[in-house]
């Protein structure tokens, strides 16, 4: 008896220490800002020299200090925090350079001159370089969202400017204290050609924006930064592509598609995200498609003829790039005076510097998945290579598809269609195993809503991911499509997918596809044969396809 109660303490303990081991794993939004939100951030050497001779100096006013706070966005961003603690008591915000200078005074600022601290640039360090890098590309695109108010004589520049300089405050955190994930986000990105965003979400748990703006909620900084670091506020996929139709001058838009356009482009936050959007794209390239169609975007924006754009975004990026440049570093203007070429800078730390690193921060870590239940087949089953081209019953199959293509009076609700294309697709075809997704667009989320066939630990069987990443999932609730993976090209979807999807895909075929209304995505329907299933054929596609298809106008059908 004893001996059985030792061994449940023993077993319990086990599992407090493996609960405590995830907990402390930095993955997902709320472990990454309570990690970041009281880490410092270094300022250049030079910086923080010519500010404490500045305090030190009875003669300095208070626009000197300005000046110097402006040109380094490091410095910027301890001076408006350390003003926005002040403003919080009045609740207000603060809302340009001068104001958080002017807010503090100068004892304030001699004290916080004593607790910052400086980072001198060690040239074999890909780390620092990366860091202030990433602060330099921030200090362009606030430069060239503060050009843009201006010239369009829009007021508040200077709270634009502060905004826009601090979207990506998470990538500075991020390569400050986490430099072995960015290591990883970056070989994805720059080796495996997987979006940017999904390349962080699959590493981090989430993305940078959101990282980003979860710090600028922890600080206290103003509405307009939160505002533009939204991810909700963001335009879909869908809408850049009609952004860039309304450039170029295409007629098929609609008079409610222009009217939409021009709201969102009248969005105060609109110029702040265009203007990351710009840098970041940049720093990886001046002649990528998707740089093109940035620029053709902003030239509609600024009523300007493409060629003017060009000049002008890259006469703002030198003046950029002269007004913050750490020597040493490859400034954000340099990259568009290089000759096209598939040579990459430092992405990804050396092995030297990794060998370091590693012994001094974080190392990638996700939590840990539920186990994957295998099923082995039995040792007397014939030998076959694919599924038999027979339906599970025929009569299920053709009732189903005849109710969703010509009504049925039991069909009331839209549950009611998918439970019948569930029925249909396992009953009828013979499914051995389905999850129905369901897409909330409100909250632009997909969730496992019902499976069959699928253990309930299983992660498909709960399975939960934000369409706002880029994604196989986004594409799908985009537009219709129907996915048929194989090992043929299974690797090439695990690039579209994050890796807590692909992971569990099964040894051989699944099929996906989205289920629409007149409004956009319903659902997203998986099917496979099982984790060790045989491969499909045509004819388990092309039934898939064509019930879920059915499905589809039934519900258009409902709707109207």
């Amino acid at each position: 008896m004893e001996e059985q109660e030792s061994r449940q303490d023993l077993a319990k303990q086990n599992d407090e220490i493996q609960t405590s081991k995830e907990s402390s794993i930095l993955f997902g939004r709320d472990a990454w800002v309570g990690y970041l939100k009281d880490k410092p951030f270094p300022i250049r050497a030079s910086s923080l020299k010519k500010l404490k001779a500045l305090l030190g100096k009875d003669s300095t006013m208070i626009s000197h200090l300005t000046a110097l706070v402006k040109s380094d966005p490091v410095l910027c961003l301890h001076v408006v925090r350390a003003a926005e603690v002040r403003h919080a008591e009045k609740n207000s915000h603060v809302t340009s350079i001068d104001h958080a200078v002017s807010s503090l005074g100068i004892d304030p600022l001699i004290e916080l001159a004593h607790t910052l601290q400086a980072v001198k640039l060690n040239p074999s360090s890909v780390q620092q370089k990366q860091y202030l890098r990433t602060v330099a590309n921030s200090h362009h695109a606030a430069y060239q969202a503060l050009t843009w108010n201006r010239m369009k004589n829009q007021p508040f520049g200077e709270e634009v400017y502060l905004a826009s300089l601090f979207y990506s405050i998470g990538l500075w955190a991020l390569w400050l204290n986490a430099p072995l994930h960015m290591h990883q986000v970056n070989i994805k990105i720059w080796e495996e050609n997987i979006d940017p965003t999904l390349a962080e979400h699959d590493v981090l748990g989430c993305t940078m924006q959101q990282i980003s703006m979860g710090l600028s909620q922890a600080w206290g900084l103003s509405d307009l930064t939160l505002q533009a670091q939204n991810p909700e506020t963001s335009p879909s996929k869908g809408m850049l592509a009609k952004l860039h139709q309304r450039a170029l001058g295409d007629p098929r838009l609609s008079d409610q598609e222009l009217r939409e356009l021009n709201h969102l482009t009248l969005e105060r936050s609109f110029p702040i995200k265009l203007a990351n959007w710009l840098s970041l794209i940049v720093s990886r390239g001046w002649r990528s498609t998707r740089n093109v169609k940035t620029t053709d975007i902003i030239s509609d924006y600024l009523g300007l003829d493409n060629d003017a754009t060009l000049a002008l975004l890259h006469r703002l990026c030198a003046e950029a790039s002269r007004e913050y440049h750490v020597p040493g570093t490859l400034a954000p203007a340099a990259e568009m005076l290089m000759i096209a070429s598939d040579v990459t800078g430092h992405y990804k730390l050396g092995n030297r510097e990794l060998e370091l690193l590693s012994r001094q921060y974080p190392k990638p870590e996700k939590p840990k998945p539920k186990p994957k239940t295998v099923v082995k087949p039995s040792k007397e089953a014939p030998l076959k290579t694919h599924q038999e081209d027979i339906l599970e019953n025929s009569l299920v199959f053709t009732q189903t598809a005849e109710r969703m293509l010509k009504g049925y009076h039991l069909y009331t609700k839209p549950v009611h269609i998918l439970q019948g294309l569930t029925q249909g697709l396992v009953q009828g075809v013979g499914f051995p195993r389905l999850a129905l997704n369901v897409v909330n667009q409100k909250k632009h989320i997909m969730k496992a809503a019902q499976v069959v066939g699928i253990e309930p630990d299983h992660p498909f069987a709960s399975y939960e991911i934000d369409l706002q990443i880029p994604s196989i999932f986004k594409k799908l609730c985009d537009k219709p499509g129907c996915i048929w993976v194989t090992n043929e090209n299974k690797a090439q979807y695990k690039k579209l997918m994050p890796d807590a999807y692909s992971n569990f895909l099964p040894q051989n075929d699944c099929l996906l596809m989205s289920v629409f209304r007149e409004d956009g995505a319903v659902a997203i329907i998986y099917a496979d044969a099982g984790e060790e299933g045989l491969p499909f054929t045509k004819f388990h596609f092309e039934r898939f396809k064509y019930l879920c298809s059915a499905a589809t106008l039934a519900l258009k059908r409902m709707a109207k």
